[in-house]
């Protein structure tokens, strides 16, 4: 019995059997809601409401509750999770998390209680995240630092996840803006900590490649500066570590290159990042170094799509149903658009993080040249989909994803969100991207350049 999969309706049924042969009793529902909850199912709502009615005071099953409400686009999840604070206002889980529900709707209210959380509970890993969360929320650089200079001094924290990746966001932003703070930063967390040592050194090692890169330029040594930042690796692919600094490096390389009169060099570097992710940073960059080189515009953007075209490959087609009226679609049924795929599934957070970011971007462009697909990979949720849909007001054409087909070139490699841009004539163009507030302006890009592109 144990060993049954979340999709076999043996399981739930044994329960609603145990529940109605003991009524009275709120530890079986509970557990077959939690079970439930934790295979993201949403079967677990029915079993949660019949164990809150026999103990309104639990503040575990308030919280569950508001999970699956948020997975299934259920507007109660607010009111829920301010339940669970209320009858457990000593567990700073539940504070954060009514508190997170209010970032959108209440944004003072938010930024009001996260901090409190933080305040009243400096030892307890959910300060360090209700900062995190705050510094990452920002859009002002110093504020954000003020943030991340709060977290470093909880040490006691330090093994946390959110502790360790606001340190790494902090030295990243640090990186680009003062390499020195950047490199005193990972030196006095290696000395203090003794922790993630290889994670450190990697950082110090580009730290100390931008100071003296800097310092190069300053002597008037641009090509002894391009020998060093050439060597530079963001990337330690092994172990899945990044440092997000790709695209200043991009920059800092072209000014070490206009420093050394190497306009056309400078022009290929801007070229080949800028068509693999496009940016309104970048994008004058281009047209500043083509101008450069005698080229017009229209000469600017076909260098562009030809760099963008020599890598697009056909992308694998598939046949899939869609949830609205159980007909079968294919990407071939979109020749002649431009086809954003997403590849999410109701109970992933980050996707639906991500919606609200393409809903903004898709809304920009004429809807008959463009295709919005999102493929939900768990089939044992779809009871979910059409109604996270409806809740939310999304545009996207909800497709029921098949396990045991060949994705080939499309493969989301069990990753959610996974995403790709097809153009009109079914290739690839970009792949495995992610859109958040700070880059819809590159999706606005990709798509724009997408439809411009007539090849």
């Amino acid at each position: 019995f144990w060993e049954h999969h979340p999709e076999d309706p043996a399981i739930i049924n044994q329960y609603k059997i145990w529940v109605k042969k003991y009524p009275q009793n709120f530890i079986v529902p509970f557990a077959a809601g939690k079970m439930l909850t934790d295979w993201e199912n949403p079967e677990a709502t029915s079993f949660l409401l019949q164990a809150i009615a026999l103990k309104p005071d639990h503040a575990e099953t308030w919280s569950l509750l508001a999970m699956n409400a948020t997975i299934q686009g259920n507007n109660k999840a607010n009111e829920y999770l301010q339940k669970a604070a209320l009858y457990a206002p000593k567990n700073p889980k539940y504070i954060f998390d009514y508190a997170y529900s209010l970032k959108d709707t209440d944004p003072e209210k938010y930024d009001s209680l996260s901090i409190d959380i933080a305040r009243k509970f400096p030892d307890n890993e959910v300060g360090v995240k209700a900062l995190y969360w705050l510094a990452a929320k920002s859009k002002i650089a110093p504020e954000k630092i003020a943030y991340y200079k709060q977290i470093f001094k909880r040490k006691a924290n330090n093994k946390s996840s959110w502790y360790v990746g606001a340190m790494e966001e902090y030295f990243d932003l640090l990186l680009k803006t003062d390499p020195g703070q950047a490199y005193e930063l990972g030196t006095s967390i290696i000395l203090d900590n003794n922790l993630f040592l290889d994670l450190w050194h990697e950082r110090l090692v580009v730290a100390d490649a931008f100071l003296k890169s800097r310092m190069l330029l300053m002597q008037g040594k641009p090509n002894e500066a391009l020998a060093i930042l050439n060597k530079l690796q963001l990337r330690n692919v092994l172990l899945g570590r990044y440092i997000d600094a790709d695209e200043y490096l991009v920059t800092f390389k072209v000014e070490a290159l206009d420093s050394a009169k190497l306009f056309k060099a400078a022009y290929d570097t801007l070229a080949v990042h800028y068509s693999k992710a496009p940016t309104e940073n970048l994008q004058p960059l281009i047209y500043k170094y083509g101008k450069k080189l005698k080229m017009d515009s229209m000469a600017i953007d076909k260098s562009i799509i030809s760099k963008r075209t020599e890598s697009a490959v056909a992308a694998t087609d598939f046949s899939l149903r869609n949830y609205t009226d159980s007909s079968k679609s294919t990407l071939k049924d979109y020749r002649g658009k431009v086809v954003l795929v997403t590849y999410w599934f109701p109970g992933c957070g980050p996707c639906r993080a991500e919606f609200p970011h393409f809903e903004a971007v898709l809304k920009k462009f004429n809807q008959k040249e463009i295709a919005y697909l999102a493929l939900n990979v768990e089939p044992f949720q779809d009871k979910a989909v059409l109604p996270l849909i409806k809740a939310n007001g999304y545009s996207f054409t909800a497709l029921r994803d098949d396990r045991k087909r060949i994705k080939g070139n499309l493969d989301d490699k069990d990753t959610e969100p996974t995403n790709f841009l097809i153009d009109q004539k079914g290739r690839i163009i970009f792949s495995r991207f992610r859109i958040e507030a700070e880059n819809e302006k590159t999706l606005e890009l990709m798509i724009k350049e997408t439809l411009a592109a007539k090849d």
